[in-house]
Order: structure tokens, then sequence, then C-alpha cells
């Protein structure tokens, strides 16, 4: 993990050898258009949406929890929110600011404290590569258990258990790892003299495996490019479709059913029909809600993908290029927070817990005043 001094004592970020041995070459802003797009979505439209997405899934979580972790779906939108913090935590990574906050990149430091902003910096790509990975990933999840429940509602309590969810939530945390392992193997961290400016700093370097490394990591992240863009987005695409379908036919067959009157289905004091009914109709509000969160990843997805695969092409330029391509992380943002808003405005019982937990934070509040 420590680079060569001697290359170091040569080196002036200017000349074109910097970007031999730099991680980030220094990146200069022909535009002022770039320049401006740039400030105000790594400093303000990211951090507000961020800082928004955070606490909608942080009382997400509280929510859910108070209401039980024991039905799968609360499970799957419990993680949900989980990997969506984590990614929009990872992607505010202000240890990359103060690496680049000055023309001459590098922590500028004592020794100790650059070390550990170097170790900060690698917690956050750690979060925001495990948190996109799981969280572009369990929509697909989600609608399988969806799927299961309207297609198969008499096997779905025998194919869908608590367990399985549990386990299949837990194995794609560490599937996000392996990109992150890829990356920190191209890269080094040396904290040494530069006789350039004249200081000891503390530089992301180039590996000395960074050629053999490089490809792998390209491959890995063209891996996970591919699943959780076309393939987990066309997934939930066509699993959207067909359980809209089968609600629709269901929604037909309920007012056929009510039409027809229960009188004649009734045995031993018990509406047989109105049970079956209600529970439809519970099944049908759970999965609304959940197709609506798949709706707006399927959006949000999208258009990120096609920002890395297509807009970001020399053919449209380098100024439309990074506009399109900053706005798909932006949307990406937009998708780790706008879960919570839909659970609130589809969800009566969330809606409740919500804001009894906001009226006791209120009064607590006023006490401590």
């Amino acid at each position: 993990m420590f680079a060569k001094i001697e290359k170091l004592s040569l080196q002036n970020q200017s000349d074109g050898s910097w970007d031999e041995l730099s991680y980030f070459p220094a990146f200069i802003f022909n535009s002022d258009i770039i320049k401006r797009f740039n400030d105000a979505t790594v400093y303000v439209f990211i951090p507000t949406i961020s800082c928004m997405g955070i606490f909608g899934n942080v009382m997400s979580i509280i929510i859910l929890y108070r209401h039980g972790l024991e039905k799968c779906s609360n499970i799957l939108i419990c993680a949900l929110a989980v990997a969506d913090s984590m990614y929009l935590v990872g992607i505010n990574n202000f240890p990359m600011f103060l690496y680049r906050i000055l023309d001459h990149y590098g922590y500028f430091y004592t020794e100790i404290l650059s070390g550990f902003i170097y170790a900060l910096f690698l917690s956050f790509v750690l979060l925001e590569t495990v948190g996109k990975v799981v969280s572009m990933i369990l929509p697909a999840l989600i609608i399988i258990e969806r799927f299961t429940a309207v297609f198969f509602p008499l096997h779905f309590s025998t194919i869908v258990t608590e367990g399985r969810i549990k386990a299949a939530v837990v194995l794609m945390y560490p599937l996000g790892l392996t990109s992150f392992l890829f990356y920190i193997s191209t890269q080094q961290y040396a904290y040494v003299y530069d006789a350039s400016i004249n200081a000891t700093v503390g530089y992301i370097l180039k590996s000395e495996s960074y050629d053999k490394s490089f490809p792998l990591f390209g491959k890995s992240t063209q891996f996970y490019t591919t699943l959780c863009g076309p393939l987990c987005v066309g997934f939930v695409v066509i699993g959207c479709v067909l359980i809209s379908i089968k609600l629709q036919v269901q929604l037909h067959v309920r007012k056929r059913m009510t039409a027809t009157g229960r009188n004649q289905l009734i045995e031993n004091g018990e509406d047989l029909v109105g049970k079956k009914l209600n529970s439809q109709v519970q099944t049908n509000k759970t999965t609304k809600i959940l197709l609506s969160v798949c709706f707006v990843y399927t959006i949000t997805g999208t258009f990120n993908f096609l920002s890395d695969m297509v807009f970001t092409m020399e053919s449209l330029g380098f100024v439309t290029g990074f506009i399109i391509h900053r706005s798909g992380i932006m949307f990406l943002c937009v998708n780790s927070t706008a879960n919570f808003i839909i659970y609130v405005a589809f969800n009566r019982n969330f809606r409740k817990t919500y804001r009894d937990l906001f009226l006791k934070c209120c009064r607590s509040g006023k006490k401590m005043i």
C-alpha cells in the first residue's frame, strides 16, 4: 500500500507524468457551464436530496421495526431502506472532496490525520458500492415476492418464508464487495515528501499491480452495470406488467362476486366470500405500494444505466455527456429517497405511525424547553 518515494520526489501535478501515477488525474473544467453544473450537483443538489433520503429511510426502518419484521414485504422494504441509506451516505464522499479541494491534489495534513481520512474515503466507497448494488437488485426480489403472492396465493406462505427472504437479503450485501475489492486492488496510498511543492502529502496513487488489476476491475464494473441496469430493470418492468394485469383481472372478479351477492355463499354463519375479498384487498394494497416503488426504480434506473452506456458517447460531446452522467447520479439519489414518500402517501398505518412519532418528538422537544 505504499508508493515508491523516488517517483514522487520528481513529480509535478502540472505535467503529464502526474496522470501516470495518480489514481485521480487532475481535472480541469474547460467550460463555465460544466463547472457551475458540477458545483451545483456536488455541493447542493446531491447533498440536499441525500439528507432528505437518509431521514426518510431511517424513519422507514423505525416504523417497520415498530410494525414488526415478520412479514416478508416488511423485511424487503427495511433491507431496501438500509441499502438506500448506505448509497446516499457513500455518494457524498467528503474525504474525496478534501482530496480535490485544492488545485494540487492530496491530503495536506499530518500523517495520522491523512491516513485516517484515506480510511474514511475507502469506507465511503464501500458504502456507495454495496449500497448501490443492493438497492438496484432488491426490487427484482420484491417483484418475485409479489408475483408469488398474487399468482400463487394458496402456496405463498410455503414458498416465500421469512427465513428464505432473510437469507436472500443477507446474500445480496456481500455481492457488492467483489467490485469494491477489485477497486482497492488498483490503488495505493502514500504519505511522502513531494519535492515539486516542498511538502509531505498523502497521495492516492495507482498500485504497482494497476495494469493487471484494472482490467479485472473493468470487467467487474461492466458485470455489475449490466446486472443492476438492463437485467434487473428489465426483469422488474416485465414483472410489474404481469402483476398489474393480474390485479386488474382480480378487480373484475371481485366486482362480479360482490354483484352476485354473498347470501348464497354463507356457511356456518361465516361470510367466506367476504373473508376472501378482504384478504385479496390487503394483498393488493401491499402490492400496489411495492409496484409504486418499482415504478420509480424503473424510471430512475433506466435513465442511470442509459446515461452510463449510451449518453456518455463521445459523439454527444464532453459537456453533454458530463451533464447527463451527473444527472444519472442524481436520479439514483432520487430513487433512494422517494420510497419513504410512497409509503407515507399510500399506506395509512405507515402514515399514522409516522405522525405519532412526529408528535411524540414535538412533545419531547417542548418539555425540554
